[in-house]
């Protein structure tokens, strides 16, 4: 024994000598504090064509999102029936949202999710443990910035460990999966003008990129990134530069609940914003064959190791399952 760890056990004895010697007092019998808590009322809950069935304590669920608070605790049918009804949303994602919300260890933190890790299918070819696009829309669905957040930073450092970045088929999906602009698809956004002015062709096929363009909000985006930043790798921008929350607000994906700072892709040179604007600049773009795909100052061999293509997980891939939202429900039991 060391002589500070001496000191210690010295230290906590005098401090015993101090207090009187006393017998235990045992334990208050009958009490139950956890079911106490979530209680025994249940609510039934219908995902996806097939009605996959998720059968969750009603407090628990409430309580971590507020869109199910509002649909069992409000004015609606599901509050008198206990039963809703999601066809447009897909199990694989709900189960991990149903985890999250109902997990059943109290000495976890309530921010813990599943973790991302690479499986291998049935063919033993390697792919994603779930599907971040579906999950991240469910969560952005139900208003859950918090939960999104947690997400990404998951997928970033997920991208990093396996020196991935997202794939054609996983920009698309974040692109066309779910409404507005969301830091997900700014992610993937960078990561195509990333790997185009890396010159990484081979792996990220130009005629599959190109296709990206036909997509609204995508291309606007892309030539603004372009001209006032460039070319950078996404994951390793800024801790909060890809989460939902406002600046000035605390980022509950950090440990120390810090405040959010404003992202370095917000601090960009405002007089260069408007290039993009005009007439004139897309049509700059076009005469040129969609330059914008190339790397006017690309120097190879040189930065970080080239990423490589990620693997989502098969199945469930189809956007138009998530697409038609209820928006005048949504208006109701996300405001």
């Amino acid at each position: 024994m060391s002589i500070t760890e001496a000191g210690k056990v010295g230290r906590v004895e005098e401090q015993l000598a101090e207090k009187p010697l006393l017998p235990s007092k045992e334990s208050t019998v009958g009490k139950t504090p956890y079911m106490a808590g979530v209680g025994t009322e249940m609510v039934d809950i219908y995902v996806g064509p097939a009605k996959v069935l998720f059968r969750l304590y009603k407090s628990k669920v409430c309580a971590k999102i507020p869109y199910f608070d509002k649909m069992f605790n409000g004015n609606f049918n599901e509050a008198s029936s206990n039963v809703a009804h999601l066809p447009e949303d897909e199990p694989e994602a709900f189960d991990l949202l149903a985890e999250w919300a109902n997990h059943p260890m109290p000495t976890k933190s309530s921010r813990r999710i599943r973790d991302l890790v690479t499986v291998k299918d049935e063919n033993g070819e390697e792919m994603d443990s779930w599907d971040a696009v579906g999950f991240y829309g469910l969560t952005e669905k139900f208003c859950l910035p918090e939960l999104q957040d947690i997400i990404m930073d998951m997928l970033i450092r997920y991208h990093k460990k396996k020196n991935e970045l997202p794939s054609v088929d996983f920009t698309r999906r974040a692109l066309e999966g779910t409404p507005g602009w969301s830091p997900l698809k700014d992610y993937c956004t960078r990561a195509m003008l990333y790997v185009m002015e890396e010159g990484l062709e081979d792996t990220w096929k130009i005629e599959d990129v190109t296709g990206l363009f036909q997509i609204p909000g995508f291309t606007k985006k892309y030539l603004t990134l372009q001209c006032e930043e460039g070319g950078r790798d996404p994951r390793q921008l800024g801790k909060c530069d890809f989460h939902a929350h406002k600046d000035g607000l605390p980022c509950a994906a950090v440990p120390n609940n810090k405040k959010r700072i404003a992202p370095e892709s917000e601090k960009a040179d405002q007089v260069k914003r408007l290039r993009v604007e005009t007439p004139e600049s897309v049509e700059r773009y076009e005469l040129v064959g969609f330059r914008i795909l190339g790397r006017p100052q690309c120097s190879l061999g040189h930065g970080p190791p080239r990423a490589r293509v990620s693997h989502p997980p098969k199945g469930g891939h189809d956007a138009d399952r998530r697409g038609a939202f209820q928006f005048k429900k949504l208006s109701v039991l996300c405001g």
